[in-house]
């Protein structure tokens, strides 16, 4: 199967666990994601790797089979990728500067705190960026960000 179609049927896979992660970002101690849901996103970002960048902008080698045996993040740094895309996505539907305050604090972290790789951070990346595209889908048929949300949202993102 063609690399985009697996792309789309992996999305399509993904619904429910993007219903969660939406309804996660309005409560105030949120649902995790089930397992399954993560390690489909983490499969699916493992699979088109080959798409990202690493060391020195070039793309990233395709996944290896003890890549996919073993992935290079754990489950729960995949899961927090796909929360933050939701969260990017949330915040660019309701008018906020995603990528200051939601998307260059994960990639900080992932850099000096967890000392993560490249390749570990465009597979982190690729997850967000898939859970981005998929849930910013989702909102344009939810007409505009209300005010409630885009508070709730602007008080539970970094500030700078």
């Amino acid at each position: 199967m063609p690399a985009p179609a697996r792309l789309l049927i992996g999305s399509l896979m993904l619904g429910l666990g993007l219903i969660v992660a939406i309804e996660a970002t309005s409560q105030p101690n949120p649902p995790g994601i089930p397992d399954e849901v993560v390690r489909k996103m983490l499969q699916l970002a493992l699979q088109n790797i080959d798409r990202a960048m690493c060391e020195s902008l070039n793309p990233c080698a395709p996944a290896t089979p003890a890549e996919f045996e073993n992935p290079p993040i754990m489950l729960d740094h995949a899961r927090a990728a796909v929360l933050a895309g939701t969260r990017t996505a949330l915040a660019r539907w309701c008018g906020l500067d995603a990528d200051r305050r939601n998307l260059l604090p994960m990639t900080r972290h992932l850099r000096k705190v967890l000392r993560f790789n490249e390749r570990q951070i465009a597979l982190m990346a690729l997850i967000h960026s898939i859970q981005q595209g998929v849930v910013a889908e989702q909102l344009k048929t939810r007409g505009e960000c209300d005010e409630a949300t885009r508070s709730k949202l602007d008080a539970q993102l970094p500030k700078g």
